[in-house]
């Protein structure tokens, strides 16, 4: 979904070659900071979309000053050590996150049936992400909006309506607590053991919330905010009964995805509301327990690589396809999307709305562009909580086990 940069500080920088000439070009005092910045950002941040690195040089006081945030903690004491060889004197004013002014709540779970999660801290910003009801995040840093990660790593801003802060105790209590998960497509949660009572919310597949008991044919579940409400038993299961009842498969994978049939496609959107086609595996993934990384481009280099060197022949139903631009000459692969298979030389994949496409020039089905850029594909099952998959079960994931 999105494409890797380099900050355009230091862009310009390189692009600078007639340092001290007369030139509209801004000539940098400190070169040596803003490299070091770079070689850096090269080595510890090779994705920006799971880690933050947002560092500049502030060199209009006497000595220059590192400033900004990061998240990673090898990459903040590297830089410090790559300024202090290259330079010596700067002052340091670079905050590892989570930010301070968090206090200690520095996890929240969230508290909506799905929550945006934008590119910046504003509503006008594209929308990277989606998290559904249940979900917990690490909270990064607040600046009005707050950033947070996800359980697949991506990092985004996001609204304090949308989600519930948690110190660490908190956030371990939520996730050692029973739970429910709602396994219809949708429908609502109520004020009372009864469906014509006022509505507390909307509720979205695989939404999940704290249970606090049964009555009349209903659960009682209470939300990450401490709302209570109930909701029916024939539309929700308790977690370890519908943990139980899934069983990961590349057949039981595309049954799913058949049953998403005909939803919009929505950019940014992993939900039945609305999903792009990393999103449409992510859900898929996440009715089985499992949890994907976010975009194709990630996606595609998870899991078991499957060998496609003789076109479509190794491919088993339920595995992930991906399509884009191969390597060539100076120019990386570039995955730009992603379906399953679903046997016969078919595909489904969120494009215009969730539908069945064909390898095939001879069906009706036939999808020219993707066929023609095929050039990926993985197995999920068998991959999941292996070592340096990044695929895991919900139980192993380090987010639902703090």
């Amino acid at each position: 979904m999105k494409n890797l940069y380099l900050p355009a500080i230091v862009v310009l920088l390189f692009s600078n070659t007639t340092f001290g000439q007369n030139t509209d070009r801004p000539i940098y005092k400190h070169v040596e900071l803003y490299e070091a910045i770079s070689v850096v950002k090269d080595k510890y941040i090779p994705d920006k979309r799971v880690k933050i690195f947002d560092i500049e040089v502030d060199d209009h006081a006497k000595e220059p000053i590192l400033k900004g945030v990061t998240s990673d903690t090898e990459a903040y004491r590297a830089l410090i050590e790559e300024a202090e060889i290259r330079s010596g004197k700067f002052i340091n004013k670079v905050e590892l996150l989570p930010a301070k002014n968090l206090g200690d709540k520095t996890s929240g779970v969230i508290n909506l049936s799905v929550a945006d999660i934008r590119t910046e801290g504003k509503f006008s910003a594209e929308m990277a992400t989606q998290a559904i009801l249940g979900t917990p995040i690490r909270v990064l840093q607040k600046d009005g909006w707050y950033r947070v990660q996800t359980p697949d790593g991506y990092i985004g801003w996001i609204q304090l309506s949308s989600f519930t802060p948690m110190t660490q105790e908190e956030i371990t209590a939520w996730n050692k607590a029973p739970k429910i998960v709602f396994t219809d497509y949708f429908g609502f949660s109520y004020q009372a053991p009864d469906k014509n009572s006022q509505h507390v919310s909307d509720l979205v597949l695989s939404n999940i919330l704290k249970w606090e008991g049964e009555e009349n044919g209903f659960y009682k579940v209470s939300y990450p905010d401490g709302r209570k409400a109930y909701i029916q038993k024939n539309q929700s299961m308790l977690y370890d009964d519908w943990r139980k009842s899934k069983e990961a498969t590349g057949e039981s994978f595309v049954i799913e995805a058949y049953k998403l049939m005909g939803i919009p496609y929505v950019w940014g959107g992993t939900s039945v509301k609305g999903m792009d086609c990393s999103g449409l595996t992510k859900t898929v993934l996440f009715m089985h327990g499992i949890i994907l990384m976010r975009d194709a481009s990630q996606q595609a280099y998870t899991g078991i690589p499957v060998d496609i060197s003789n076109g479509y022949e190794n491919l088993q139903v339920g595995d992930l396809m991906f399509f884009g631009k191969k390597a060539q000459g100076d120019k990386k692969e570039r995955v730009r999307h992603v379906a399953f298979y679903v046997g016969n030389k078919q595909f489904i994949h969120a494009s215009g709305c969730i539908r069945v496409s064909s390898l095939d020039p001879q069906s009706p089905d036939y999808d020219e562009a993707n066929t023609k850029e095929f050039i990926r594909a993985i197995r999920v099952t068998g991959a999941v909580d292996q070592q340096n998959t990044n695929i895991w079960s919900i139980e192993e994931n380090s987010f639902y086990k703090q």
